[in-house]
């Protein structure tokens, strides 16, 4: 056996134990994007890692390394990872069950400068809690942060809800879809929105603390991210 386990063997098992990519991510202590990139096939797992998820999806390591379309063993007597949502991170013993199907596209097919990520609109690498506040909004996205250019605001691997249709103000947080002149590839950001004016997009970033500007003709696209007053 090697240090590699199939990644769409994990994704396989994950899905028939009916367990989102966040829940399992958190039970068995992996950053999201690391998990995503697992079951993508864009890096391996290691034994530590297969120990964790193997516990987590109650089954054995062994299993993990099976033939994809294996049968899917039946779970250990471990308990599954928890599907309630917390309401608020300051009061624990609020908890209310929350639909799961605001789609989390993949954030990362390579790690690029100031944070920056591939969006992959097209693919959904999980689903999202619904809050009451988005109940009824059918455009709304998530994403996984990826580097940490944005902290202490957000760290890497913690979810974020976009509004692709909600024009961002000042000081709004943003995904900010830009193509630089001479490449053949969009990259996507999350920052702090400025202004846009003058031919050119000004945004800032936490980590280092610093102003950055785009030029009006590289921008594709601009989201706003939404805060927790906004979805809950």
């Amino acid at each position: 056996m090697t240090d590699n386990a199939a990644p769409s063997r994990v994704r396989e098992i994950r899905v028939a134990r009916d367990i989102s990519s966040a829940e399992l991510a958190r039970a068995a202590n992996i950053q999201p994007p690391t998990l995503s990139k697992i079951e993508l096939g864009q890096r391996g797992v290691t034994k530590t890692f297969a120990n964790a998820i193997a516990k987590a999806l109650q089954v054995r390591v062994e299993d993990l390394y099976a033939v994809v379309g294996s049968p899917i063993p039946p779970p250990t007597e471990l308990d599954p990872p928890s599907r309630v949502v917390e309401t608020s991170p300051t009061d624990r013993t609020t908890l209310i069950p929350m639909t799961r199907d605001i789609p989390v596209f993949g954030t990362a097919a390579c790690s690029l400068n100031e944070g920056a990520f591939i969006l992959h609109a097209g693919e959904v690498i999980d689903l999202a809690p619904r809050g009451p506040k988005i109940e009824y909004r059918k455009d709304i996205y998530a994403l996984y942060v990826e580097g940490d250019s944005m902290e202490p605001w957000k760290r890497p691997g913690q979810l974020v809800y976009v509004d692709p249709i909600r024009r961002p103000n000042k000081h709004d947080r943003v995904v900010v879809v830009v193509k630089p002149d001479n490449s053949d590839y969009e990259q996507a950001y999350i920052k702090e929105y400025i202004k846009r004016d003058d031919g050119k997009l000004v945004l800032k970033q936490y980590n280092p603390d610093k102003v950055i500007e785009w030029p009006a003709r590289s921008i594709v696209s601009i989201h706003k991210v939404l805060e927790p007053e906004d979805i809950l």
